[in-house]
Parts: C-alpha cells; structure tokens; sequence
C-alpha cells in the first residue's frame, strides 16, 4: 500500500506540470503572467521580427503609386449575408456567414474574402488602439479580417504567407454614429465569455471610414496569439466617429469572465506596438506622409503640412 502511495505522489509530481501546461497552454490575456509579454513562451511566432501592430511614423512612410483604390464587392449588400456577434473572453467578434464579401485591388496580391471583425479598445480615451499615428493613440480600432480565396478557410490561410488581409480602422470620438447601434444594442446578449446572439445584417461598409483612400500598408502578424506573420495590413488614416456613450458601451456592458465568475470588464485589450525592424510602412496618396496632430484625448486630428510646405505656399501666393 505504502509502494502504491509512493508510486502514486510521484507520478503526480511528474505529471502534474503536464496536465497544467496542456490545460493552461493556450490561455492568454492582456495583463500579468499570461499578458503580451509573455505570449512568445507558448506561442514562439510572437516573438518574430515582423510582428503586429507598429507605430505609423508619417515621416518614414514611402509613398507607392501602385496603391490604388481597393475594389470591395458584397459589402454594401446585406441579402444572403448573415452575422453572428459573440464576446470571446478577449473582443466583441462579429462572424460573417453566407454570401462572400470580397476585395481585391489596392496591389493586393489576390483576392480576399472577409471573415470576421472585431474590436480593440482602452478603459480611457487616450488608449485602446493597436496600431497608433505619429505616436497619437484611438480610443478605438477595428480590424476587418479576411483571408486569400485561394485557401478553403481563415485557418487554412493563417499559416500561409500573404494569406490574410486586415482592414484596420481608428475611432475618435464625436457624434453618435447608427451604424453601430445594431451591435451595441445586442451586448446585453453577450455580456459573458462565450455568450453569443445573431444579429441582424449591416452593411459592412457603413462601418467603415468614408475615406478609403488614404492607407497605410505593411507586412506583419495577426495581434493576438499565435501571431502568425502572414498578414498583410491595410490601416486607414481617417477615423471612424463615434460617441462618448457608445464607447462606453464597449468598457462597461461587456465582460471577460464566464457568468458563474466574478465579473471583471473586457477593456484594455490591445497589445503593445511591436518593432518594426527592417519594415518599410508605404502609403497610398502624398497626403499619407503628412504628420498627424491630435485636439486631445478622443483621437479627433488633423494632418498638419510640415513647415516647408507652408512657406512654399505662402511663396507662390505672394507671386500669383
């Protein structure tokens, strides 16, 4: 019987770190042991040279003349175009099923099917995008996820090079925007890990900025684990506007523990700007490469002309 029990603590004593490691192996989050920092020790891809998100240092973008206009088709659409909205424990993810939402154009090498979108967001105005411009951080970014119609699905695509493609979009805050009222007023659907609810359809572009000209481009990796480096950002410098209340609705109706949990709210998840390493960021118009200022905390800005460009001006004022 001893033997046995011996047997038995010692088994456990070797075992144990096993089961916890399969069992808490794939858990992350935003903050603490299991936070950003941390990510690389499970996921080693998060430890890559080309990792997302970076910031957009208007003064090293590279303008590209063969950034044209991006050709989207389905997304104004809202027949045959189901979407199911479900908090994760991480975002407020809005899945997209049935007819194809698809883009191509913009040197993009293909084209692209979306999938899904989701949302990133701070418990203050000053922070909460990924991605930030000339150093000003959003309240806000949303990330519009699509994959390469040459594979079957999203996952599929992830592991490949230039599988996917993400649209990514800041938010200031201002007037109240409709668009979104459709997804917010279903959050008291979703307020635990894993809750889920169909929503009725929107028309993908009414979220979107109105200008879709102006973006920024760069290879890099998806931003949360397993940050595979297989995506290829779109991230727009016009942002989208919405109000004080609606963003609250983001930091305060939705949590990120399951019901029977004490409920701690969803906010903060963004994960710190990566290096850019050896990265070139190109933009689509000269107009990407003016500098960003900011009016404050709510991510409203306006691109300001460098000083040489001001006298210029000024210059061929006075001789016309």
């Amino acid at each position: 019987m001893a033997n046995e029990m011996i047997t038995t603590a010692v088994l456990l004593v070797v075992l144990l770190p096993l089961i916890q490691a399969s069992v808490v192996g794939n858990e992350w989050d935003y903050g603490g042991d299991i936070g950003p920092d941390h990510w690389y020790k499970t996921y080693p891809q998060c430890a890559g040279d080309n990792q997302s998100p970076v910031s957009i240092d208007t003064t090293l973008v590279v303008y590209d003349e063969a950034l044209k206009g991006l050709q989207l088709d389905g997304y104004n659409s809202v027949s045959a175009v189901n979407m199911s909205l479900t908090n994760n424990g991480h975002t407020v993810q809005v899945d997209l099923q049935g007819q194809s939402l698809t883009i191509q154009g913009g040197a993009l090498p293909g084209v692209y099917k979306a999938a899904q979108f989701h949302f990133h967001w701070g418990a203050e105005n000053k922070r909460g995008s990924e991605h930030n411009l000339d150093d000003q951080n959003f309240p806000m970014e949303m990330h519009i996820v699509h994959y390469k119609d040459d594979y079957a699905n999203i996952k599929e695509a992830m592991v490949n090079d230039k599988g996917l493609m993400v649209l990514g979009f800041f938010f200031k805050v201002g007037r109240h925007n409709r668009h979104f009222d459709d997804i917010l007023g279903h959050f008291n659907e979703i307020t635990h890990k894993d809750d889920h609810v169909n929503i009725p359809t929107i028309p993908l572009r009414k979220l979107m900025a109105n200008n879709l000209d102006l973006y920024y481009r760069y290879r890099g990796s998806l931003t949360t684990p397993p940050c595979y480096e297989s995506v290829i950002w779109t991230v727009f410098r016009e942002p989208i506007e919405i109000s004080q209340f609606q963003v609250e609705q983001f930091r305060n109706k939705v949590k990120k523990n399951y019901p029977d949990e004490p409920d701690l709210d969803l906010t903060d998840d963004f994960r710190p700007v990566q290096p850019l390493n050896h990265r070139i960021i190109y933009g689509s118009h000269i107009d990407t490469l003016m500098p960003y200022r900011s009016h404050g905390e709510n991510g409203a800005g306006h691109a300001q002309l460098p000083f040489y460009l001001l006298l210029l001006s000024v210059c061929i004022s006075l001789f016309v």
